[in-house]
């Protein structure tokens, strides 16, 4: 009978994971399409990336903190079979996704100089304007991407992660056409760079907002916007949101410390920078994969919690640590392996290919905690234990990974080798951490 129940839970994390995974890889192409069109264009352009990449996905991260809230609540609605609840839950969510989308662009017009200035300390003047040029048109388009995040949650959270799929499919095939485009001013447009780049992006994330709401509009499906009878917006956004503080105040402090590390990453000049950000294209394989294996983890959780079945819970969560762990130890090994012909692929400078290859060793080593930690603290957020989440991101990020660069780098001088050492430092912490706390159990008695 335990194996049994294996067996189907190994299934049913498969069924759910492994479109979420292919979505997420899909994600990655248009990360590295980007990555490898503008390196291709400047080496300015794909260092400004190292500038306006992380700050976007802090922001991206922090106020989609909320999508935690849809993924729990939405989650355990959908295994007690109460279809008004998730859909009071999906309008809940919606609210403030298009609030702060709202704000955070409103709050971008005010001025981004400071803000690249700050994060592009040992950049050049070209550098800070590209990245000047590429966040002056995603920051204002943050409600199309928050209200389309908390869409794919609410698809994810019902069992659905085949059609998120094919939603990535169409806005990954857009961008691919649009960067090859705007980037390099085919067909008589203008050269326009990195801000060509930003074009591209913020017409896939309008297409995958649209495509996701007529998606949810279907009256069919276990969480519609076009659910049949009264609901109760206010306490499902309530309810979304007590959830979600603990993760909103999780991903804020952890995206400060990590961007006082990519302001100590950036210290070390744009050679430094252009290999990172090549170096960060390769993990991405890694990291998005495991955050597919995390959606899944994090849906099945949620369900059986919902259905009152807290041992398939457990299950689920490991389940998926455990298969992601396997699949990353592979794409680990290939990495290291293959770390000079990969780096050549998005980098033309040979000093830049030659500090990227010396940092691939502590960042091949590190894959499998990271995604270890990743799917784990996805199923303590899964079942609403973001306070446990919270404490171990934030020992992890503000605490550690901090130190431990400012050790590797400052203190040793060991270059961007020592930035990746230091991050590592940092997830075998969390994976710990995470495995401990899911272990025992305490998050199966969270209210949500």
């Amino acid at each position: 009978m335990h194996r049994s129940a294996l067996h189907d839970d190994l299934r049913a994390t498969l069924a759910l994971a492994l479109p979420a995974v292919a979505q997420s890889l899909l994600q990655t192409l248009v990360f590295l399409a980007d990555r490898f069109f503008l390196g291709h264009h400047s080496a300015a352009a794909l260092a400004a990336m190292q500038i306006a990449g992380p700050l976007t996905w802090t922001l991206q991260s922090v106020f989609g903190a909320f999508g935690v809230g849809t993924l729990a609540v939405i989650g355990r609605a959908v295994g007690a079979g109460d279809r008004r609840l998730a859909a009071s839950a999906l309008y809940g969510s919606l609210v403030p996704a298009l609030a702060l989308g709202l704000l955070v662009g409103g709050v971008s017009a005010l001025g981004l100089q400071p803000l690249v200035d700050v994060l592009g300390g040992g950049a050049s003047t070209a550098v800070r304007g590209e990245a000047a040029r590429y966040l002056g048109v995603v920051l204002p388009a943050m409600p199309l991407l928050f209200v389309a995040m908390v869409c794919t949650q609410a698809l994810q959270a019902g069992g659905d992660t085949r059609t998120p799929l094919a939603i990535a499919i169409a806005t990954n095939a857009l961008n691919l056409a649009l960067n090859a485009v705007l980037i390099f001013g085919r067909f008589g447009l203008p050269r326009l760079g990195a801000r060509g780049a930003a074009i591209a992006n913020v017409s896939a994330f309008a297409l995958e907002a649209a495509l996701s709401l007529a998606a949810l509009s279907r009256r069919d499906r276990l969480v519609s916007l076009r659910a049949v009878g009264p609901l109760d917006v206010r306490a499902g956004m309530r309810r979304v949101l007590r959830v979600s503080w603990g993760a909103f105040g999780e991903r804020a402090l952890y995206h400060t410390g990590y961007l006082v590390y990519v302001r100590i990453t950036n210290g070390l000049g744009p050679v430094a920078m252009a290999a990172h950000q090549a170096l960060l294209s390769l993990e991405s394989v890694s990291f998005l994969s495991a955050d597919g294996f995390g959606v899944a983890a994090g849906s099945r959780v949620a369900q059986r919690l919902g259905a009152g079945d807290p041992g398939g819970a457990r299950r689920a969560g490991w389940i998926a640590a455990g298969t992601s762990a396997a699949l990353i130890a592979v794409v680990a090994v290939c990495l290291y392996f293959g770390a000079e012909g990969m780096l050549r692929v998005f980098l033309d400078d040979p000093a830049a290919i030659r500090e990227g290859v010396r940092a691939m060793l502590p960042g091949a080593l590190v894959q499998v905690p990271m995604v270890l930690s990743i799917v784990l603290l996805q199923s303590l957020r899964g079942a609403g234990a973001t306070r446990e989440a919270f404490g171990i991101a934030v020992l992890g990020s503000f605490v550690v990974r901090i130190a431990a660069t400012l050790f590797f780098v400052q203190g040793l001088h060991l270059g961007l080798a020592g930035v990746w050492l230091g991050s590592g430092c940092d997830w075998i912490l969390r994976a710990a951490l995470a495995s401990w706390r899911w272990q025992l159990g305490h998050w199966a008695r969270v209210k949500v």
